[in-house]
């Protein structure tokens, strides 16, 4: 059978039914069946322990919410939100514990965009709130290339090749048990892996690209569900 992937969604608000709704891109379904994998959308985050036993995979999907400071310990500030950033805790409460529930479980993991910063985030690390203010730095208007470790899952991605990474929030010190694949040219983390559980994710976003190299992080996710190397 093929592997089950569960797909954490970002959430939204319905002005015509004034209720809240779910949000996903289905690039993300597309990606994770074409890479063999069977997608399931994760609906209620009260359904955890079901979805971690049913499912054989997670993918953490990015969103355009921003993760609220004091879940990496700082102190929230006027930047952080607004319209196009909002504050999400609902979202934050939902991808904490998917992904608490799945590494305790030793199931496959894969951030992308916001997901990274949720793993890093789980594992103590901290991020920029604002990284053209902070850093001075701008992800947000242009793609850009990534430095790839050698021997690294992103490997793959050959030098000078653009990634669609869009992002104001960035990895800033690095969570425990995780190791950096990979940066952007200005010297940003945007690919990281756990050093012995089957997590990994990347600031980029390969759904919207998929080239290639794009396309093998998914395969990847599909094949450690199925019990291969990392």
């Amino acid at each position: 059978m093929k592997p089950v992937i569960l797909i954490a969604p970002d959430d939204g608000f319905n002005p015509m039914f004034q209720a809240p709704h779910t949000i996903i891109s289905s690039n993300y379904t597309k990606c994770v069946l074409e890479a063999g994998g069977i997608p399931v959308v994760a609906f209620d985050v009260n359904c955890a322990a079901e979805y971690t036993a049913m499912a054989d995979g997670l993918l953490l999907t990015g969103g355009m919410s921003d993760i609220h400071a004091g879940n990496y310990g700082q102190i929230y500030k006027d930047r952080m939100g607004g319209p196009n950033h909002p504050l999400n805790e609902l979202r934050d409460d939902t991808d904490f514990t998917l992904l608490r529930a799945f590494m305790a479980a030793g199931k496959p993991v894969f951030g992308i965009g916001r997901g990274l910063q949720v793993v890093n985030v789980v594992q103590g690390g901290s991020l920029y709130m604002d990284l053209p203010e902070e850093t001075g730095h701008d992800h947000e208007k242009e793609n850009h290339t990534v430095v790839a470790e050698p021997d690294s899952f992103v490997s793959g991605y050959s030098t000078g090749e653009q990634v669609v990474s869009r992002h104001h929030q960035g990895m800033k010190s690095l969570g425990r048990d995780l190791k950096i694949c990979a940066k952007s040219p200005d010297g940003l983390p945007e690919a990281i892996e756990h050093i012995s559980l089957p997590v990994f994710a990347v600031q980029w976003h390969p759904e919207q690209s998929q080239t290639e190299a794009d396309k093998k992080l998914f395969e990847r996710l599909v094949t450690l569900c199925k019990g291969g190397d990392r």
